[in-house]
């Protein structure tokens, strides 16, 4: 999609986010558990996050609490749309918290040298492209700027949840606050990923909530002045254990993948677990 494109999302979303701030909260610490589960040593390495929405518009921000508890990571996002990652720049800018360098640039052409990060983390950026290609042009494009050895993060819209198709009818209809794209599967994505040559390590479903009707219901409760926002909160990280716990594909939103691009002389090159 065009960056004029997320610029007028970008500008709708200032008036008020898509996600609740609960759901935002807790959409945030389900990637945070699990990229500290993922990459619990990142000290001294370059990490590339390949969008700024989240940074940018609301609550569900990664980039600054990145688990590194060494503190030393050299962490950086770029976002086609130049208001986005302006937005990221002025709300990262202003914490206390670690650097982030902010760049503007295209998921399928990223404006950096081949192998120029220890980690990627592609968050639900590849699934709002209408062709299956982009989709994998991108993965291809996070695979080159990953060094030797390096760690790469996918995580995509889950097609196999149940409220998949409701929220594709939604698209369909023009209800949504942007546009849904082409997805995979996990295990079509473990065979992207094998195909590129990168070793697949772990795959989870997350984000086991029903996002819809959790979204309608807290927004009704706002409108009533129900204060609930604790309660919600402890609901959804409940249903989140659940999920996990019976590894559920059915319930999650975003399938996720961890893959390591082998050292050249690594003889697993291309094997999935």
């Amino acid at each position: 999609m065009e960056s004029g494109y997320w610029d007028r999302v970008a500008e709708r979303m200032e008036a008020g986010y898509h996600l609740d701030p609960v759901m935002a909260r807790h959409k945030r610490k389900v990637h945070l558990d699990l990229l500290r589960e993922w990459c619990p040593a990142t000290a001294g390495e370059r990490v590339l996050k390949t969008d700024l929405f989240e940074e940018a518009l609301a609550e569900d921000r990664i980039l600054p609490d990145w688990p590194d508890p060494e503190g030393d990571a050299r962490v950086f996002g770029v976002d086609i749309a130049p208001r986005i990652a302006a937005g990221a720049a002025r709300r990262l800018g202003g914490r206390r918290s670690r650097p982030v360098h902010v760049a503007a640039g295209d998921a399928l052409r990223l404006p950096f040298r081949d192998g120029a990060f220890d980690v990627v983390y592609s968050c639900s950026t590849l699934d709002h492209f209408p062709e299956r290609a982009a989709l994998l042009r991108g993965i291809a494009e996070a695979a080159r700027v990953l060094r030797p050895g390096g760690r790469l993060i996918v995580a995509l819209d889950n097609p196999e949840a149940l409220f998949h198709p409701l929220a594709r009818l939604f698209d369909r209809l023009g209800v949504l606050r942007f546009r849904l794209g082409e997805t995979l599967s996990g295990e079509r994505l473990e065979e992207e990923l094998a195909r590129l040559g990168l070793r697949v390590l772990d795959r989870r479903n997350i984000f086991h909530v029903p996002r819809v009707w959790c979204s309608a219901l807290l927004g009704a409760l706002r409108v009533l002045r129900i204060p609930a926002d604790r309660f919600a909160g402890d609901r959804l990280e409940r249903m989140e254990r659940a999920g996990r716990k019976r590894k559920g594909r059915r319930t999650a939103w975003y399938v996720a993948a961890l893959a390591r691009l082998p050292e050249e002389k690594d003889e697993t090159a291309g094997e999935s677990r």
